[in-house]
């Protein structure tokens, strides 16, 4: 139940100040955090490899030519 309310805690907040932040980004990011927390060098690989994803999924086809 804690995981739960935690979030949809941080899903508020989401909402409230960086609504262009994607929920299921954040969503991720936090459980990687979670299940990660004694292994921070993991977490943090796998927090980069989420947003690296993210951003190629959402960088415009143009971008960079020109």
């Amino acid at each position: 139940m804690a995981e739960e309310e935690l979030l949809d805690t941080i899903e508020q907040i989401r909402k409230t100040k960086f609504p262009d932040l994607p929920a299921d980004l954040v969503k991720r990011i936090v459980l990687i955090e979670k299940d990660f927390t004694e292994d921070r060098h993991e977490a943090y690989k796998l927090i980069g490899e989420v947003i690296d994803s993210h951003l190629s999924a959402t960088a415009s086809p143009t971008e960079g030519k020109g």
